[in-house]
């Protein structure tokens, strides 16, 4: 008897030695590496696909030959909001070293040590651009400010780049929010940041001048945006002869006066020869200003001469404007008295928000959150070109809107009076759209001999079709023009100062610029999502008693019929 109990002890033993090795094997076969591969791997069962990364990511980190070593200035204790961000910062890095033996990554506490080095730390900091965000905390005994760093600085091969992970930050956004929208867009800010430190080209865009655009102060803020990831500058039509083809992308923001033929013939064939081109035009020459000193207005629509092209490429901006019941508010003065004019806010169906569509996985609008749009126009797509050209809607109304034709006027005082919700009638009248395919050129079988003489003159040949090609058209010049503060500093694209609320309209046209230069690149990972679960607080407390009762109650009727249960099993058992 003694025998067979060691026996099984032996084997009990055994087995337990069995089961701890192969656990010790599987962890060191996740944390080593096959050909530079890591063999740890992981299955993603998210809905929001957070721990999966994109397939330009991947080929990013699998392109890396020199160690990329990442700082990141948040080690140190948070409140729960900001230690979410660090754990998902964490959790990120781990998902880029599992691909790559060549990511390196430290926690740094910026203000750890004695005080004169972390005086001296962060005043080399702010000189760097890296400000902190400052928090004040409240107990029942003290009030404790502390400063959190949310900045990643990347080092490679030399060069130096730093990420603010705050940069939806806007005045009066709770943090919660903010540090979400954060988290989803990690991999982006990952993936963009090594894009510039892995790419020495930068691609060159160009904003056209010449005929009343945008001036450098209206687009200083996505310009600013823009010069972290590429060469910007100016480019007017009138100084070249053909747009040189080395510009990537032109962008062509609120011109207000006519294009002669010369320079319609240049945008013609930079798109010709596979030139990229953001359009965001005004149809109608109007703006709040002209209502200055005055309740009524009769815009007139813009003579730009560019529709022969537009109709050509498949499309047309439509001689009208856009009113929503979804809009944004603007201030009337409704009275005037001794101390000065009474302002009040009233809703301004001219001023729309638009919403991109929320079930659309296109990059370009995916996770988009609302655009503000002043006096848009409406645009018409259904025109036949020789080659079909993919079309993708980008901007549309709410289904509570229409559109006013021109001659009409806009008058303040209508404005003072509930809008009549019957005349808003019409469902997503399209404003924004993205065009995909094989461009045809008008001046095909009608090319001037000045015209084929200029081409002769810079040994360029004449094309009467374009590449596979993309643009993008938006009928709103204001779209990516920043306002200005009273000192006459640029405010944040897509700040709206009557709301005081921060629109999506400079993420919108980062990520159609992103697109039109590489449609397969990062712009993927910025459209992710992170869903925040927040807590139903006014549900919870109208429940609060059934569910009380629930947890209360139900443990007492498992235990009940537990009992009813057993004592009915052991009488059958032990009556006879």
């Amino acid at each position: 008897m003694a025998k067979k109990e060691s026996k099984k002890r032996q084997q009990a033993a055994l087995q337990f030695a069995l089961v701890l090795a192969a656990l010790i094997l599987v962890n060191v076969l996740a944390n080593s590496r096959l050909g530079g591969r890591s063999m740890y791997a992981a299955w993603d069962l998210t809905e929001d696909q957070r721990f999966s990364l994109t397939d330009n990511t991947k080929e990013q980190l699998d392109s890396l030959d020199e160690v990329v070593y990442i700082q990141v200035l948040m080690e140190g204790e948070f409140p729960a909001t900001y230690e979410r961000l660090k754990q998902a910062v964490r959790a990120m890095l781990e998902d880029f070293r599992s691909r790559s033996s060549y990511i390196e990554y430290e926690f740094i506490n910026p203000t750890a040590g004695p005080v004169e080095v972390v005086r001296e730390r962060q005043q080399q900091l702010a000189r760097d651009g890296i400000v902190p965000v400052t928090l004040v905390q409240q107990t029942a005994n003290e009030r404790e400010t502390k400063a959190i760093y949310p900045y990643l600085i990347f080092n490679y091969a030399n060069r130096t780049e730093t990420v603010n992970l705050l940069q939806s930050n806007a005045p009066g956004k709770p943090a919660d929010l903010i540090v979400n929208e954060s988290i989803s867009r990690l991999e982006y800010y990952y993936s963009s940041t090594l894009e510039r430190l892995l790419d020495a080209n930068r691609p060159l865009i160009a904003f056209s001048e010449g005929q009343g655009e945008l001036s450098q102060l209206k687009t200083a803020d996505l310009e600013a945006r823009l010069r972290l990831q590429y060469d910007v500058g100016r480019l007017s039509l009138d100084s070249v002869v053909a747009i040189p083809q080395d510009i990537k992308l032109l962008i062509v923001a609120k011109p207000t006066q006519a294009y002669d033929q010369r320079d319609l013939f240049k945008l013609d064939q930079y798109i010709m020869n596979g030139g990229k081109v953001l359009w965001a035009l005004d149809g109608v020459a109007m703006d709040l200003d002209s209502l200055q000193n005055r309740n009524e207005y009769y815009p007139n629509p813009y003579e730009l001469g560019l529709d022969e092209l537009f109709f050509r490429y498949g499309f047309r901006i439509n001689n009208d404007l856009v009113l929503d019941m979804n809009n944004t508010q603007i201030p009337i003065a409704v009275s005037r008295t001794a101390s000065g004019p009474q302002i009040e806010k009233f809703d301004f169906p001219y001023h729309v928000v638009a919403v991109p569509d929320p079930n659309s996985d296109h990059p370009v609008i995916k996770n988009v959150d609302p655009i503000d749009l002043r006096f848009p126009s409406s645009i018409d797509i259904e025109i036949e070109t020789p080659d079909p050209i993919e079309k993708t809607l980008i901007l549309q109304s709410s289904s509570r809107a229409r559109y006013q034709r021109l001659p009409a006027a806009i008058d303040l005082d209508v404005q003072k009076y509930s809008l009549d919700i019957e005349r808003f009638n019409r469902d997503s009248l399209l404003m924004g759209v993205l065009l995909e395919g094989v461009f045809h050129s008008p001046y095909a079988n009608r090319l001037s001999s000045s015209f084929e003489q200029t081409l002769q003159n810079i040994g360029q040949e004449f094309q009467a079709q374009s590449p596979p090609n993309r643009m993008i058209v938006v009928s709103d010049g204001d779209l990516l023009a920043n306002t200005l503060d009273r000192e006459g500093r640029p405010r944040p694209l897509g700040f709206n100062r009557y709301q005081g609320y921060q629109f999506a309209n400079k993420d919108l046209a980062l990520n159609m610029i992103e697109y039109l230069l590489d449609p397969e690149g990062v712009v993927g990972a910025r459209g992710k999502e992170v869903k925040l679960r927040l807590l139903d607080r006014v549900g919870a407390q109208t429940s609060a008693a059934a569910w009380r009762l629930l947890n209360i109650g139900l443990p007492l009727v498992f235990l009940l019929l537990f009992g009813l249960a057993y004592n009915f099993i052991r009488r059958r058992r032990f009556t006879h």
